[in-house]
């Protein structure tokens, strides 16, 4: 019998289920759906995401939920648990993956969306990809973080979080410095017009930008 390794968040509820089978945890196979983990993106938060990044060419949405993200992602490709298309079961290669992802198991979401995608943006928890080595290792592994958008905390982007929520950037074999952009209707962000921190860049820029 399998067991689930140190880094898998195991505290799920009663009514979580398995949905699929994966080795993405090497000898731990299986998945499970947390129903606590479904947390619909408010449509304006998905569309400021998908205007700032503009995915292009073959596009995913692997959670889509009501179609926060994929309604502004006209051809996207998608995928639903609950709707009977498992993310985990799709192979198909793709430029970019878009979408709020199950925090419980999203260890093992980013190991087969690097698997499948050059380009991931994941809205986040945004401490939540460094918090243990095994994220920073995978992250390593495919590439690296080309850009943070802070979106600001989750209750004041309409998700039940206290945790600071981005927009997070990943991208195949990218080993350049990592951009924090702070939008400029960001809580953060006093001055509002867009701000980056990076040691290369002006850290105001017009509205423009994004």
């Amino acid at each position: 019998m399998n067991t689930a390794p140190k880094d898998f968040d195991s505290t799920l509820d009663d009514d979580a289920v398995v949905i699929g089978s994966t080795d993405l945890f090497g000898g731990f196979t299986s998945l499970r759906f947390n129903p606590k983990d479904v947390e619909l993106t408010p449509p304006a938060t998905a569309e400021m995401v998908v205007k700032h990044f503009k995915p292009s060419g073959r596009m995913l949405d692997p959670c889509r939920g009501d179609g926060a993200f994929w309604n502004h992602m006209p051809g996207a490709e998608w995928c639903e648990i609950r709707e009977g298309r498992d993310f985990m079961e799709w192979e198909t290669p793709v430029d970019w993956i878009v979408s709020n992802p199950p925090y419980s198991s999203l260890l093992g979401f980013l190991r087969h969306s690097f698997k499948v995608a050059d380009n991931v943006v994941y809205a986040i928890p945004a401490g939540k990809v460094f918090q243990s080595i095994p994220y920073l290792d995978l992250i390593n592994q495919y590439g690296g973080i080309r850009e943070i958008l802070i979106l600001g905390r989750g209750r004041a982007i309409g998700l039940p979080l206290g945790f600071a929520v981005a927009a997070v950037h990943f991208k195949r074999g990218y080993k350049g410095e990592t951009r924090i952009i702070y939008p400029p209707n960001s809580e953060l962000n006093p001055l509002k017009v867009p701000i980056i921190n990076s040691p290369h860049e002006d850290r105001r820029r017009s509205p423009g930008l994004l």
